[in-house]
């Protein structure tokens, strides 16, 4: 992992947290793509600034944590993959889950497309055996 691109994700995670446009911005390419892990997707700088603001606007929204749980690269295609865990408060309801970005990085270091996947953070285990 480049220290350069796992620094420029942590960055990114920490402007969720504290609600910083303007460091949120600084990690993104001007033509940034970001598809979030249920769809919706945000091109270009304009959609992604317009998303965060109105995620992050209402007191009651709050990124509590975004915890970097390990991180992979493919320096041939300048791509990283984080797995991270997200804790948040969305509309007063808490919530939790885990889940993977995949992001591409420009030459100049700036995130030009990010991926996310998400998985429920509680696990069963349905064929566990009782004894």
């Amino acid at each position: 992992m480049t220290n350069q691109h796992d620094t420029l994700f942590a960055q990114y995670t920490q402007s969720w947290e504290n609600k910083n446009l303007t460091q949120f911005l600084a990690c993104l390419s001007d033509d940034v793509i970001i598809t979030e892990c249920f769809g919706a997707i945000y091109i270009g700088k304009t959609e992604a600034e317009e998303w965060f603001q109105h995620w992050t606007a209402p007191a009651e929204n709050q990124v509590v944590k975004w915890d970097i749980l390990a991180e992979f690269e493919d320096s041939t295609k300048n791509t990283a993959i984080f797995n991270w865990r997200f804790r948040y408060v969305y509309q007063d309801k808490p919530n939790i889950f885990e889940g993977l970005s995949q992001v591409t990085f420009s030459e100049t270091g700036k995130m030009t497309e990010l991926k996310e996947y998400e998985m429920a953070f509680d696990k069963t285990r349905p064929y566990l055996l009782s004894k």
